[in-house]
This record gives C-alpha cells, sequence and structure tokens, in this order.
C-alpha cells in the first residue's frame, strides 16, 4: 500500500513543477529600451522645451513691466494654446489671428525629432507608434492647458476657449508634422514595396519646393513694403511707450511677418488679402481702417502705379521651375505630366491650409487674412500651366535625345554602354580576343616516367605511329585536352639535361576542332599531376 500513496504524492508535486517551468518560460517578444526611450523623447521632448520657453518669456515680460505674477499660470497655458493656432478672447474682444512663425518652428522640430526616431527600412507598426507618440504629448499638455486656463479665466482676462477646436488644432498641427517626419524617410519604401508609382515619392518635395519658393516671393514684397513705408512703421513702433514697449512690438511683429507674406502671396497670384477695412489686390486697393500694428504699417493705401499687374510674373516663374524639376526626373511624357499636375495640386492644397491658419479675426477691426480656397485654387492654376509647359518640352527632348552615355541598339533597341560589344560603331570593343591556334607548342619529357613504364623504360610512342589526332589535324572534329609543363616543375628536368630551352609562348588551354574550321579556346586549370603525360612536338629519340 505504501508504492501507490507514494505515486499519488509524487504525480501532484511533477505537475506542478511543470506549471512552474512553463511560467518561467514566456513567449512575449522582449521590449526594446532603446525604442520606448525613442518614443518618449518624441512625445515629451517638443513640448517640455516649448513650455520652458513659453514660461520665460511670460515670466521676463511680466517682471519687466511690473505687472502680478498671480496669473503668470494661466498666461503660460494661453501661450501654449496660442502656440497650436487656438483662437483667445481676451478682455471680451476674439483674437483670432495668431503669428505662424512659433508654430511652423514647433512643426520644424516635431517633424525632424519623427525622422530620427525611424529607419529607412521601418515598418508601418514602428512609424505609427512613432505618430502616435508625437500626438500624444502634445494632446496631454493641451487638456491641462484648457483646464488651467478654465480655472484661472475668473483672475485674468483670458476667456474660456472651445476645447473640441483646441483639441482639433493640436491633433492637426501635430499629425501632420510627425507625418511629414516619418513619410521623408520611410515613403520612398513603402511607396515601392506597395507597388505604387515611382514618381510618387517626388510630389511632396517638388509640391513644398514650389510653396515654399512662392512663399520666399511674398516675404521679399511683404519686406519691401515695410521698408517703403518706414515712416508709417516706426510711428506704429512709437507708441510702445518705452525701451520694453518698442522691443516687444518689434517682435511681435517679426512673429507675425510669415502672416503679412501669405497675404503678399495672394496678392502675388492676382487675389485679394484683407487687413480690416483695406482690400488688397494687384489690380485695385480699397483704403479702410487697418489694426494698428506695425506689421501692418505697410499696408499700402493706394496703387504706387501702372506696373504692378508685373507681379504676376512671379507665379509664372515658380510654375516654370516647377515643371523643370519634375522634367529633370526623365520621367515618359504621361508619367511628367501626372507628377505636375499632382505637384501643383499638393502647392494648392499646402497654400489653402496655410491661408486658413494665418487669417482670423481682429476684435473690432475685422477680419484680416486672405480666402484659403480661392488661394489654394489660384496657387494651382498659376502652377500648373507653366509647369506643364516647361515639363513637357524637356519630357520630348529626353525622349528623342539619346544620353551622352549610351548608344542605341538597332537591331535590339537595347542601350550599349561604352565598352560593350554591339552591332557596329566606334564603341563596338569586344570584351575578349580567341586567337586562332594550329596546333599547341608542346614541350616532352626525355626520360621515360616511372610511373607509367616502370618496367620498360620505352619512350612513348610518336604522335605520328600512334595516331594520335594531333598529328592527324583538325579534321576528326574531337577534342583534345594539352597541358603545358611548367619548367620550373623538378620533374621535367634532369641534373644532366643542357641549358634550358627558351621558353615558349604557349597556353594551357583545351582545343576543340570542327568541321568548320572554327576553334574554341577555354582556360583550363593547371595541375601538377596532369604534366606526366605530356606529347612531343614529334618522333624525336629518347636520349641516354
Amino acid at each position: 500500500m505504501a508504492t501507490p500513496h507514494a505515486g499519488a504524492t509524487l504525480e501532484p508535486m511533477t505537475s506542478l513543477l511543470g506549471r512552474g517551468t512553463r511560467r518561467d518560460t514566456s513567449t512575449r517578444p522582449d521590449r526594446n529600451p532603446g525604442e520606448a526611450r525613442a518614443l518618449v523623447g518624441v512625445a515629451l521632448r517638443p513640448t517640455g522645451v516649448a513650455i520652458v520657453l513659453l514660461s520665460a518669456v511670460v515670466l521676463v515680460t511680466l517682471v519687466s513691466s511690473n505687472s502680478d505674477l498671480t496669473g503668470a499660470v494661466g498666461a503660460i497655458a494661453a501661450s501654449w494654446l496660442a502656440l497650436q493656432q487656438v483662437s483667445l478672447t481676451i478682455t471680451d474682444a476674439p483674437l483670432g489671428i495668431l503669428p505662424l512663425l512659433p508654430t511652423a518652428v514647433l512643426m520644424w522640430v516635431v517633424a525632424r525629432g519623427c525622422a530620427r526616431a525611424v529607419e529607412p527600412e521601418s515598418d508601418l507598426r514602428a512609424a505609427a507608434k512613432v505618430v502616435g507618440a508625437a500626438v500624444a504629448g502634445p494632446l496631454a499638455a493641451t487638456l491641462i492647458a484648457l483646464a488651467v486656463v478654465t480655472d484661472a479665466s475668473a483672475v485674468t482676462s483670458i476667456g474660456s476657449p472651445n476645447a473640441l477646436a483646441a483639441i482639433a488644432c493640436v491633433l492637426v498641427i501635430h499629425l501632420s508634422a510627425s507625418a511629414a517626419g516619418v513619410v521623408s524617410v520611410v515613403g520612398r519604401i513603402q511607396c515601392a514595396a506597395v507597388g505604387a508609382p515611382a514618381w510618387l515619392p517626388s510630389v511632396a518635395r517638388l509640391a513644398v519646393r514650389a510653396a515654399l519658393l512662392l512663399f520666399a516671393a511674398g516675404s521679399a514684397v511683404a519686406v519691401i513694403s515695410l521698408v517703403w513705408s518706414w515712416s508709417e512703421v516706426g510711428t506704429l513702433l512709437g507708441e510702445g511707450g518705452g525701451v520694453l514697449g518698442v522691443l516687444g512690438l518689434t517682435l511681435l511683429s517679426v512673429l507675425y511677418l510669415p502672416n503679412l507674406a501669405v497675404g503678399a502671396v495672394a496678392v502675388l497670384l492676382g487675389g485679394t488679402a484683407q487687413a480690416g477695412g483695406t482690400t488688397l489686390s494687384v489690380f485695385d486697393i480699397v483704403p479702410g481702417p487697418v489694426p494698428p500694428m506695425p506689421v501692418l504699417g505697410g499696408v499700402p493705401v493706394e496703387l504706387a502705379g501702372s506696373a504692378w499687374p508685373v507681379l504676376l510674373l512671379v507665379p509664372v516663374a515658380v510654375g516654370a521651375l516647377l515643371g523643370r524639376d519634375c522634367g529633370r526626373l526623365l520621367l515618359p511624357l504621361q508619367d511628367t505630366a501626372y507628377t505636375v499636375l499632382a505637384a501643383a495640386a499638393g502647392a494648392g492644397v499646402l497654400a489653402a491650409a496655410v491661408g486658413f491658419v494665418a487669417g482670423g479675426d481682429v476684435g473690432a477691426y475685422g477680419f484680416v487674412g486672405v480666402e484659403p480656397w480661392a488661394l489654394g485654387l489660384l496657387t494651382f492654376g498659376w502652377l500648373v500651366l507653366p509647369a506643364l509647359a516647361v515639363a513637357t518640352v524637356l519630357a520630348r527632348r529626353n525622349s528623342v535625345e539619346p544620353d551622352a552615355e549610351t548608344v542605341s541598339d538597332g537591331e535590339s533597341g537595347e542601350s550599349v554602354e561604352p565598352g560593350e560589344t554591339g552591332v557596329s560603331g566606334e564603341f563596338d570593343t569586344p570584351e575578349f580576343e580567341v586567337k586562332r591556334l594550329a596546333l599547341p607548342a608542346m614541350r616532352y619529357r626525355s626520360e621515360p616516367d616511372p610511373e607509367l613504364e616502370p618496367e620498360t623504360g620505352v619512350a612513348p610512342e610518336s604522335p605520328a605511329e600512334s595516331g594520335d589526332p594531333v598529328a592527324e589535324g583538325p579534321a576528326s572534329g574531337e577534342a583534345l585536352d594539352a597541358e603545358v609543363v611548367d619548367d620550373a616543375d623538378p620533374h621535367t628536368q634532369d641534373a644532366d639535361e643542357g641549358p634550358a630551352e627558351a621558353p615558349l609562348d604557349v597556353i594551357e588551354a583545351e582545343v576543340e576542332t570542327e568541321t568548320d574550321d572554327s576553334v574554341k579556346v577555354k582556360d583550363a586549370p593547371a595541375s601538377p599531376a596532369a604534366n606526366e603525360g605530356d606529347l612531343p612536338d614529334g618522333p624525336v629519340p629518347p636520349r641516354d
């Protein structure tokens, strides 16, 4: 009875040990600490740096103006919302137009951080993690800022903004910036993996470049207008009241300069821009009240002359440059046209998005900005027409003129690089040359080989006596394996042999004779053992 009882006791113990072993062996993949650290950096680094800088600016401003620090936390939270282009209400006056420069810098930092967090071989799952982390950090900070501003609205003049609009602004800004950074690294490989057209990865780069050229032209026009109206700008700066006030208005004008450049782009494209009660275009200016901001002091009140329509040549030039860039891709005519259309459409969408963000209401002065949809359509129209013309010319020229580095094969249609064998022409250089050999020159051994003929010591028969195919010539159509004996081989020379014969220019080869007298020579590897069966050039008596 003891034995069954012991077995029954051991069975539960064995099962428990087995279950413990199975629990210790985990099938989950090990987490990569480097990946987790990179995701945390993407989520928190841009947000943390931005909040620190905003806090420093707010504190310096309050201390320099001898203001109370009671509402400092609310002002920092409102500054973060303004950085996300969230409309604010200050002293019951809406402030819908916010500076673009800080937001553009933040988006550039986010895109660059996301681009560093991925590799060209990263899959879509890893890219989605980076984009999600880049959005999660700012979204959490925005929720905290909304709570702080709502709580501080009782003691400050800043009203509580719309929570849904704030969340939407944060999602759009950071999602677009992070996606742009990730796509710039993994976009080309992923497009090739899904079978997208070869020209698709280049569309985004060309569209952004065309939009930046238009923005640069608008910035130049805005700066020229400010310099032209410097007296009015100086008067508005002088209303700041002291050195700190002038510095503050100057900094504010620099931050709003991209907004003014967007309005200048709309004017260059033949559209209209509105600054309060003033409406501007290249054909007419309707004057009206303008918000008292130094950056708007350069808004003209009347046309300086009849040469303003010449500014319409600027978008034509930008469109021609876009067509040149598309033509340099060396694509077929149809793909080149698709590239131009897609790039112009992308530039139009980007212009419309920036135009939507760059405008807004300014208190009692009304709307300041441009019509975003009109700006997008004008951008597409002014870019696509000259770009198509230039790109078509370049595509046709590239399809007619061959490349200087290649020569077209007239029979097969394949291109022949210099140095390859073609049909005809000065580049027809053969890869190798085969010289016709009547018979290979052979060396022979004067002494009999002890391994082959150990007993008789009789010299091998001559080719004429033995009927060897070498002596009979190439008419037999059989293959002949010939080996060359190296003079340095100790088995090929005896001590009593006379002076060594002059080395013969021979090759180790396999000669195949055919009935059409064609000879093919192929390199054959040399081996010391194969040198034992060398054949003589003719009937030579053995030497004593």
